[in-house]
């Protein structure tokens, strides 16, 4: 029969694998490829929900109609290179347009990896027309789409183009990254553990010497 220690140590590894497992579930990765019937009514929607001349300018339908077709499910992260507006309305905008997307990224699994302001050139020209890089992991290309559909989206996308004079936004499949969450969550877990069951440890042994 187990003691109430060794209970007590039991019960603590199974909560912290149920956290990690359901964390994992959420943060996902590995994902269904979105079929041929269900990109086209995304993209029916896409363009019915964004026919301003910004939208169709930057060719957002036509690209993500693209990536559909070669879609396998997973984890993608997209690289925004950003030219921003001068002004305070400019920098209200921007943190509107914030305040908007990262709930809706959190809420697929998805979120800034890196946010940076470009201080110099090293090499080329191009980078004098950027002024912020911005990296966004997204669990999916399914998240991408039903996050750019949702009605706060479509009502808030404006604030954007108010804080943007341009932007150019590409999406990358990294073969090198040092960014590993469920990595970094399974250590923290098993640090956790660790101190859970020392605790337990400590209390056991003050309890014999009392």
């Amino acid at each position: 029969m187990l003691s109430k220690s060794q209970t007590l140590k039991l019960i603590w590894i199974a909560a912290l694998l149920i956290v990690f497992a359901v964390f994992s579930s959420w943060y996902g990765g590995k994902g269904k490829p979105i079929s041929a019937e269900e990109g086209a009514a995304l993209v029916a929607q896409l363009r019915a929900s964004y026919d301003t001349p910004e939208e169709t300018e930057h060719g957002l339908a036509d690209h993500l109609e693209e990536m559909i077709a070669k879609d396998d499910g997973n984890e993608f992260y997209a690289v925004n290179l950003e030219q921003i507006k001068d002004g305070e309305a400019a920098r209200e905008a921007d943190r509107a347009y914030a305040r908007v997307v990262m709930p809706l990224l959190f809420k697929r699994g998805s979120h800034p990896v890196f946010v940076s302001e470009r201080v110099g050139l090293m090499l080329g020209k191009y980078g004098e027309d950027v002024d912020r890089v911005a990296v966004v992991r997204y669990r999916s290309l399914r998240d991408l789409l039903t996050m750019t559909v949702e009605p706060s989206m479509m009502e808030n996308s404006h604030h954007k183009f108010a804080a943007l004079d341009h932007t150019e936004v590409f999406i990358t499949r990294p073969f090198i990254s040092f960014v590993h969450v469920k990595l970094m969550v399974a250590l923290v877990l098993a640090l956790l553990g660790w101190l859970g069951l020392s605790i337990i440890n400590f209390v056991r042994d003050r309890r014999r010497r009392a």
